[in-house]
């Protein structure tokens, strides 16, 4: 019969095992997600840590995972090609387009984003679009309305300049440094707020851009966790339920943009 030795062992060996699995898991190397600097209420830093709607729903998923990540926060261009080059695995809310596809695989969306142009409230000159011919716009690369005109053949008649974050762009209109900015309706409206500044929407022709997590082309494995996760907090409404808190003065609005 087994003494009391063989006992112990019987009994050490499992413990030891889920010991080393845990301590396994802990040492595991951290998923890297990267998200954008100055893209608020969406991706933005705040004393030093990383906020925002699409931040917190990369929270959620990863927690659900179990598995440990870092965000890697940078200006919009250093983070695409973070992940595009294999620094990083994962972008937290990254609109899809035809360009995207070529480089990522995405998740399904869980929200869509819209792209206005932005103008001064009291700017009276400013019209429509082609009021903007020749004048200083300040662009959202890969959006749809650069997109749009780059189609209709209309892109090179604005003089369009880029900044490294959305605020430096609603900075530079408030000070009437440029005519219009371009940039998702719910980033604009909640700069203007922040800053003090009236503006109005001059055009909004987007349909709204799909937005979901993004992996280097053919990391399936990692692609379809995140996938699942985001598909439990979807059907489960936490996905809705953390948009609310981000925008909270969207009303029926928000829902859509939500959908």
């Amino acid at each position: 019969m087994p003494n009391f030795v063989t006992y112990k062992k019987l009994l050490l060996g499992p413990l030891l095992l889920c010991l080393s699995l845990t301590a396994a898991a802990q040492q595991a190397t951290p998923i890297r997600c990267g998200v954008a600097t100055g893209f608020p209420p969406y991706q933005f830093g705040h004393q030093g840590d990383t906020q925002g709607f699409d931040a917190d729903v990369a929270r959620l998923v990863f927690k659900r995972l179990g598995l440990p990540f870092q965000f890697k926060q940078q200006p919009w261009d250093l983070v695409f090609n973070e992940l595009r080059f294999g620094n990083i695995e994962v972008i937290a809310g990254m609109e899809i387009n035809d360009l995207r596809t070529k480089f990522f695989d995405f998740t399904r969306p869980y929200y869509h984003r819209y792209d206005v142009i932005f103008i001064l409230e009291d700017n009276q000159e400013i019209t429509k679009v082609e009021d903007l011919h020749n004048e200083l716009v300040s662009g959202d690369r890969h959006s749809y309305i650069e997109t749009h005109w780059k189609e209709l053949g209309t892109l090179y008649n604005f003089r369009i300049i880029g900044t490294q974050t959305k605020g430096q762009s609603m900075e530079l209109l408030k000070a009437g440094k440029i005519e219009a900015a371009i940039m998702p309706k719910a980033v604009g409206l909640y700069l203007a707020q922040q800053m003090g500044v009236g503006v109005k929407i001059l055009d909004n022709p987007d349909p709204g851009s799909p937005v979901a997590f993004a992996v280097k082309k053919g990391n399936i494995e990692l692609l379809a966790k995140i996938d699942d996760a985001l598909n439990s907090f979807i059907e489960e409404g936490e996905i809705e339920r953390l948009y609310q808190k981000w925008f909270p003065l969207h009303g029926t609005d928000n829902r859509h943009d939500a959908r």
